[in-house]
Order: C-alpha cells, then sequence, then structure tokens
C-alpha cells in the first residue's frame, strides 16, 4: 500500500465477515481505489484493488484491517480510519454479488495477504520439471507452467480455447485459456491473459501471444506463479 506507516494502529479482527455499503467518492491511487461508502447511514473509508466500481454501485468488503491515521501520500490525504480490504464483492446484477477474486479465478496460496505487508514472500520447495527446456515457436498450457522459469520475460505464442473472460478488472480484461494439457488438481490446465480489452467470449478459439511473467503480485492476495501480460489474439 502506497502511505506512510507512522503511527498506524492495525486492529485485525477474530472473524472475517462481508459488509455492503453505496459508493459515494471514488478516489482512484497507484492501481486501487479509495472509496468513501455509506453503510447503512454512516460514513466510512474503504481501500480496494482497482476494480471496475462506480459511484451509486454497491459493494461488498470485509474490515478485516482497520489503519487510523492513514497518510496516502499519492492522495496527499490523511484518514483516520480505512479499512483495506482483502475481500471483495462486486454486484453483477441487482441484489447479486459475487467475489472479485472468484470473478479472476486468483490463486489461493496467499491466506492473509495483509500479514506479510512490506516482507519478501516466503519461497515455496523448488518445483523441478518433469521435463528439460525445449525452445519451441509455440507451448502448451502445461508447458508454460512447467517451464515458466525458462520462459521468463519471454514473448510465447499458443493455441487454445477461451474459458473465461472478466472485462475491466484493475484496467484489464483477463483471458483464461485451456488447451486440454494439464492437471486440474495442480491449475496446470488454465492459463491466465491480460490485456487493455478485447472482444473475446468464451468457446472462441484463438492463437495467443504475450509476455510471460512469473510470480507477479497485484496487492491483496491477488498472486499468479505465472500470467501471460500485453496478451494479443488471433480467432482460428
Amino acid at each position: 500500500m502506497h502511505g506512510k506507516e507512522a503511527n498506524i494502529e492495525k486492529v485485525n479482527l477474530q472473524k472475517t465477515e462481508i459488509f455492503y455499503g453505496k459508493i459515494l467518492e471514488i478516489k482512484p491511487a497507484m492501481g486501487y481505489k479509495y472509496l468513501k461508502i455509506d453503510e447503512n447511514g454512516k460514513t466510512l473509508w474503504v481501500a480496494i484493488a482497482n476494480a471496475p466500481v462506480k459511484i451509486g454501485e454497491k459493494i461488498g468488503y470485509d474490515k478485516k484491517t482497520l489503519m487510523k491515521d492513514f497518510k496516502s501520500q499519492s492522495l496527499n490525504q490523511k484518514f483516520e480510519e480505512i479499512y483495506f480490504a482483502s475481500e471483495v464483492y462486486l454486484a453483477e446484477e441487482k441484489k447479486n454479488f459475487k467475489s472479485l477474486k472468484s470473478m479472476l479465478d486468483l490463486s489461493p496460496s496467499k491466506k492473509d495477504p495483509h500479514a506479510g505487508m512490506g516482507r519478501g514472500m516466503t519461497a515455496e520447495p523448488e518445483e523441478i520439471p518433469s521435463k528439460p527446456f525445449i525452445k519451441k515457436d509455440a507451448y502448451s498450457i502445461e508447458e508454460i507452467h512447467m517451464w515458466r522459469k525458462d520462459l521468463k520475460d519471454q514473448n510465447i505464442r499458443i493455441e487454445a480455447t477461451v474459458f473465461k473472460v472478466s472485462h475491466g478488472i484493475m484496467k484489464r480484461d483477463w483471458v483464461h485459456l485451456g488447451d486440454g494439457s494439464g492437471n486440474e488438481k495442480k491449475l496446470t490446465d488454465d492459463l491466465v491473459f491480460t490485456t487493455a480489452s478485447t472482444g473475446l467470449k468464451k468457446g472462441d478459439k484463438v492463437i495467443a501471444r504475450g509476455k510471460v511473467v512469473v510470480d507477479k503480485d497485484f496487492g491483496y492476495g491477488y498472486f499468479y506463479k505465472v500470467i501471460i501480460e500485453e496478451a494479443t489474439f488471433k480467432i482460428k
């Protein structure tokens, strides 16, 4: 989080509960949004990752982490109290809310995203690929997961089918692709591509290209071991 943490008190609630309120004001800052919320007549501030929200909409959020006397350097504003939500629910339809994390199929690898704030992530045991790396013109989804460290920062090509598309989240469209390879239990049968905007829909068969990024942490527990950024798509 981008703010001065001097004289900040963190209050962690024992049980995660989701609260709902109406958005009165939005202040974007450094990949996050600071929301002024009307919660049953009570006004409060809630910070979330850069999700597609609008003034007047209702939103769900947790209050697990409360910060007092928080100074946002990017906004040049001090908040007496502000909640930093790790669980966010957006209204897909009236009275129908869906978790932002479930919309993105985010990895549950960080159980408490606030616990390690400001520190490096704990390293996982070294994974050994089942096959030696081979440079190819096109890769399968399983191969990109398996060889992600060898492919880091390289541009790759893949032919696959669109499983799911989430639009306008954190100023990106998120496209889930599958090609029949990989293991569902090991989470290697699905690969996420991000792009500024796309008109793709579920079921489209595409040739996709993009840059391999490993251990991508978007904050608030939004973490991917491998993700493809700056993606382009061609429908087959």
